[in-house]
């Protein structure tokens, strides 16, 4: 299978690349494109391609503004980072998604229903002005920059960027901060900031009761029972461990 693979992060692209060369030896990337320009070019060829990898967002814009142009007859594997704003317009079954930091797993499941069309490549087609109504439709998904918190009897500001990482204790939700030992309320779950509120490609849920800022992490060390321990840039004397499970798509977090 020819793949036409639509990416301008190059660990990302070393990865698809990795996967596809451990577990499809017979599918192979034969053209690469890193901007919405580029893929315009890869479109015009259209007919050298079995199957498009393909990243929402690119250096120059959204994929979706070349997709339109052209008549695509054949599957599409969309890529990334955000999970919630216009995946419910994917609900078409020539198309799947994967979310970025790239789970081995999830990408080989896409690839395999992408492989079910490949004998029928002729019979695709998609609806009439798809990726056009995906375009209106779409806004790029905004993300907390500051949280609201009390401190005695006074309100304060701390922005995301201060932020070292979320716990949560017997039902309530805190945040540290960095280059300190101060803890803040917030009004909300780590569920709720792990999948509506925070950046995924900066925070990372790395067990059940803590998310952690990428840019605080300062030292990753073995822990017991095949787990990892983390030192952040703050005065404290929590233990922030990933969970064993978790371990694996941590170090793919890591190297995005």
């Amino acid at each position: 299978m020819k793949i036409l693979l639509v990416e301008d992060e190059p660990l990302a692209k070393q990865r698809i690349v990795s996967i596809l060369s451990n577990h499809r030896e017979d599918w192979k990337v034969t053209e690469s494109a890193q901007t919405v320009s580029e893929l315009r070019d890869s479109l015009s060829r259209i007919q050298n391609f079995d199957l498009i990898l393909c990243d929402i967002h690119l250096a120059d814009g959204l994929s979706f503004k070349a997709l339109q142009e052209f008549e695509i007859r054949v599957p599409i594997i969309f890529i990334t980072a955000y999970d919630q704003y216009a995946l419910q317009s994917f609900d078409h079954n020539c198309i799947d998604y994967v979310l970025k930091p790239i789970q081995e797993g999830r990408l080989l499941m896409a690839l395999k229903k992408a492989s079910s069309f490949s004998k029928g490549k002729s019979d695709f087609s998609f609806p009439e002005d798809f990726f056009n109504d995906i375009l209106k439709n779409y806004s790029s998904k905004t993300f907390k920059k500051r949280f609201l918190t009390k401190l005695g009897s006074k309100m304060v500001f701390i922005p995301i960027e201060k932020v070292a990482y979320f716990f949560s204790e017997e039902g309530i939700t805190y945040l540290v901060e960095t280059n300190s030992s101060n803890k803040y309320m917030v009004e909300h779950s780590l569920t709720d900031l792990h999948e509506n509120l925070l950046d995924p490609l900066k925070f990372y849920r790395i067990n059940r009761s803590m998310i952690i800022n990428l840019e605080a992490l300062m030292e990753i060390r073995p822990y017991q029972n095949g787990r990892l321990a983390l030192s952040l840039n703050v005065k404290s004397e929590d233990i922030l461990v990933v969970a064993r499970e978790r371990v694996g798509e941590f170090k793919n977090w890591i190297n995005q």
